[in-house]
């Protein structure tokens, strides 16, 4: 189904919680509810939404939209129309509007494991960090015990708790999914950055190296070895893992950007300016690489490129995606401190203000530049 499709996509574009920018879903979960026959002028739109993803094309998502809305117009119980326009609306940086769609589709078809988990992540990323732990126990609890999602659930769960702080809690959910479902690498792994958060490196050099003999071309492994590697203070270890991780899976940007992170850290911004070029390169979508790129191009005094970087960024990107808000907000930074621009700083750092979402990490930065060009 294409459903699934677009929610493993979904789950693929979510933060990965400190060890990878991303995860995947499948699965169906129970059954929905014995449910009328959908409307035969609602399936024809539904199917043409379908058709309209398939084939792609710059107009395909807003065609697919627009359908999958007419669809519901007809028939308002079809719960894989609602489901997909949650996806639609997740992509686009939309976190409300994404969650509405998703409990319309879970009132019809309650306890549908993916679809939990799409909210979850929803949820996790409006920073509703109770309702996201909520979904992910309840997509753990409707999941059968051989069901891929079920190790999704308890990985995303435990990293969610991990970053809170919880690693009791979070050590527990993934010694219950062990016991209930086995061992595989993906539960290993984040057990290992667990055990990293805890600086208890000899553990997570154990429990990593279990991954890595689960599964040895799971990029994710490489990825957390090579932080375990830089928590060990050894940067060339690091850095080679980072790229195992590219080799095994060339559209597995997140150990390049975490790679490019540490450069720009280290202040090394042609270095970072290289790897994050060649993601751009092969994702001019990502976003988030855009951003981290146009810091290079500061940090290598480039200001108009990184200025023209971030300026992309705001016209392409979803409208209320972290992406470019932090676009929003490092142009007006860059003219305010960078280029001696204050006047047109500060009008980039209203729009910023107008314009970011409201849980925004940079708001109380730009907050106070306000108050200090005020004086």
């Amino acid at each position: 189904m294409k459903r699934l499709l677009l929610l493993a996509a979904l789950l693929g574009a979510c933060t990965g919680g400190g060890h990878g920018r991303g995860v995947a879903g499948g699965g169906t979960g129970p059954k929905a509810a014995k449910q009328d026959p959908v409307k035969p002028a609602a399936m024809r739109e539904f199917e043409a939404a379908m058709r309209a993803l398939r084939l792609g094309g710059p107009d395909a998502t807003e065609t697919a939209r627009g359908r999958l809305k007419h669809a519901l117009e007809i028939d308002s119980q079809i719960w894989e129309a609602w489901t997909d326009l949650g996806v639609i609306a997740y992509t686009d940086g939309d976190d409300d509007a994404a969650i509405d769609a998703f409990n319309k589709a879970l009132a019809i078809h309650a306890g549908h494991v993916t679809t939990l988990l799409a909210r979850a992540e929803a949820h996790r990323r409006a920073g509703h960090k109770k309702d996201a732990r909520t979904d992910y126990e309840a997509a753990l609890k409707a999941a059968e015990e051989d069901d891929p999602n079920r190790s999704t659930a308890a990985a995303r769960l435990a990293s969610l708790l991990r970053d809170a702080g919880d690693f009791d809690d979070a050590v527990e959910v993934i010694r219950d999914t062990v016991r209930q479902s086995g061992a595989n690498a993906k539960i290993y792994t984040e057990l290992g950055m667990i055990y990293i958060a805890q600086k208890r490196l000899d553990l997570a050099a154990l429990v990593l190296a279990k991954a890595l003999e689960l599964d040895a071309k799971d990029p994710s492994v490489e990825n957390a070895l090579a932080i375990l590697a830089l928590r060990q203070g050894k940067a060339q270890e690091a850095f080679e893992r980072f790229d195992a991780a590219v080799g095994l899976d060339a559209t597995f940007a997140d150990a390049r950007f975490n790679k490019a992170s540490v450069l720009l850290d280290a202040g090394d911004y042609t270095r970072a300016k290289v790897e994050l070029a060649a993601i751009v390169e092969k994702k001019p979508d990502d976003y988030a690489a855009q951003v981290a790129l146009g810091v290079a191009q500061r940090g290598l005094k480039d200001y108009p490129t990184a200025k023209a970087t971030w300026e992309r960024v705001i016209k392409e990107a979803p409208k209320k995606s972290g992406p470019r808000a932090d676009a929003l907000f490092d142009i007006a930074l860059l003219q305010i401190d960078f280029m001696n621009d204050a006047a047109g700083g500060r009008a980039a750092l209203e729009r910023y203000l107008q314009e970011a979402p409201s849980g925004h990490a940079k708001r109380q930065a730009a907050d106070d530049k306000r108050k200090e060009l005020g004086k």
